[in-house]
């Protein structure tokens, strides 16, 4: 029985996709953040020019109601785009768990196959005293 665990690659690359896909994962998290945030930007831009629209004449009132009405329009885009992200994030939830398990797969392997080669050094050992006691008590009886 080799001592080298076989599949260590296999284990290593499984340990790297994990590591790739927590990755991928923090990305999405940090767009998220980041979209989230101009939507707050967006949202405060409107307030303060709808209190800037109260305040001014006619004419400066429906160029302050056109572009709040832009600025909701951006805002419905950014609210689309981070529901996109949200779904994202949850797809990539599923992959980072998925490739969770199959490392875990491999790491119970590599368990077992310790375990199973201590179990073969010790009965290695075991022989090698049995024939070392074999050997002695041959030499004593003589």
């Amino acid at each position: 029985m080799k001592r080298q665990f076989r599949l260590q690659k296999v284990l290593e690359y499984r340990e790297r996709v994990v590591e790739i896909e927590k990755g991928k994962l923090s990305v999405l998290n940090t767009r998220l953040l980041e979209n989230r945030n101009r939507i707050m930007a967006v949202q405060a831009e409107i307030e303060t020019k709808i209190a800037e629209s109260d305040s001014a004449n006619s004419a400066m009132r429906v160029l302050f109601e056109k572009y709040i009405k832009k600025l909701n329009e951006d805002k419905q885009q950014l609210i689309k785009v981070k529901r996109q992200i949200e779904t994202g994030i949850e797809i990539q939830k599923k992959k980072v768990l998925e490739s969770i398990e199959r490392h875990k797969v491999m790491e119970k392997l590599k368990d077992k196959h310790i375990e199973n080669f201590r179990a073969f050094l010790n009965k290695e050992e075991m022989k090698l005293i049995d024939e070392l006691a074999i050997s002695r008590s041959g030499r004593s009886d003589e």
